[in-house]
């Protein structure tokens, strides 16, 4: 099983690639803010993913890039 170590949560966390993601999936980030997972969008090639995500204390939807076989927590 995948995990990561996140700044500012104790424990390491459950990860999964971003190409696994799933819309509805909640990704935990560092100092425990938490995202939805609103749309994915895949690019031509494949090797990125540009995630649209909601923030859970703001409600702002905002897209973030990264690579398809990063880990995130989730």
């Amino acid at each position: 099983m995948n995990t990561v170590k996140l700044q500012g949560v104790y424990n390491a966390q459950p990860a999964k690639a971003v190409k696994d993601l799933k819309i509805g999936d909640i990704i935990t980030w560092n100092y425990g803010y938490k995202s939805e997972v609103v749309e994915l969008i895949p690019s031509k090639t494949g090797k990125t993913v540009t995630v649209m995500l909601k923030s859970h204390e703001t409600g702002n939807i905002n897209p973030r890039k990264m690579r398809a076989d990063r880990l995130v927590a989730a």
